[in-house]
């Protein structure tokens, strides 16, 4: 609710239903074991259980990742997985989280979905950026286009998969001076040994930061 370039934004109005209820009905289509909002917002709180899904309180939290860490402790650390989507991500669709909840962990991994771009929109530092080995892991996230002189970027998809090992070690890593500077948590995990997986598709992601994404979000709800 505390955006600063979008205030309340996960109870703004798409078409009829808030930008939070888009995500939720997106996850909801995968059939997962439990779909649960974590959040320290009474009126999130409020919007979601008056729609027929779940939420809980956290306290303040530093990351996306220590909020769903919180949450999961909270609820008895059901799951041998556990998806963390993005609140904002309206678009999210089954197809993702079948795609991260079936790739192969090992217990202190974490897999993620990345999705190509061209070249042109690779200065665009609110796309994050991901370089991907031969193995399908991530070598390094940035808001700069990387790597240098490539015909397309692989832009990162911010949804992730954790393990009970992964999410606990994830959530308490140390800040590391990359993370801080590219404001890029993943970075942390990296720094402190988690390998992360990177699946690639053809998601349709478009994250609502901005008072324009909350519009080109109406308009493709609108035409679809």
């Amino acid at each position: 609710m505390g955006s600063t370039r979008l205030p309340g934004k996960p109870l703004a109005d798409i078409c009829g239903r808030s930008l939070i209820l888009r995500v939720l009905d997106g996850a909801f289509r995968a059939n997962p074991d439990r779909l649960v909002v974590a959040t320290d917002s009474v009126q999130i709180e409020r919007a979601v259980l008056s729609a027929g899904y779940e939420a809980v309180i956290t306290g303040p939290a530093d990351s996306g990742t220590q909020r769903v860490n919180m949450a999961w402790e909270a609820l008895g650390r059901p799951g041998e997985r556990i998806i963390n989507l993005q609140g904002d991500e309206p678009f999210i669709e089954a197809d993702w989280i079948h795609a991260l909840a079936g790739q192969s962990m090992l217990p202190d991994a974490v897999v993620t979905l990345a999705r190509k771009i061209p070249a042109n929109e690779g200065a665009d530092p609110s796309l994050v950026k991901v370089v991907v080995d031969s193995r399908g892991e991530a070598m390094y996230f940035s808001r700069s286009p990387i790597p240098w002189g490539s015909s397309f970027f692989f832009q990162h998809v911010g949804v992730y998969c954790f393990t009970s090992t992964s999410l606990p070690l994830c959530a308490g890593s140390p800040r590391s001076q990359l993370a801080q500077q590219e404001k890029l948590e993943q970075l942390d995990w990296m720094e402190n040994g988690v390998k992360i997986t990177v699946i690639p598709g053809e998601w349709n992601s478009i994250g609502v930061d901005t008072p324009n994404d909350l519009e080109e979000a109406r308009e493709w709800f609108r035409n679809n």
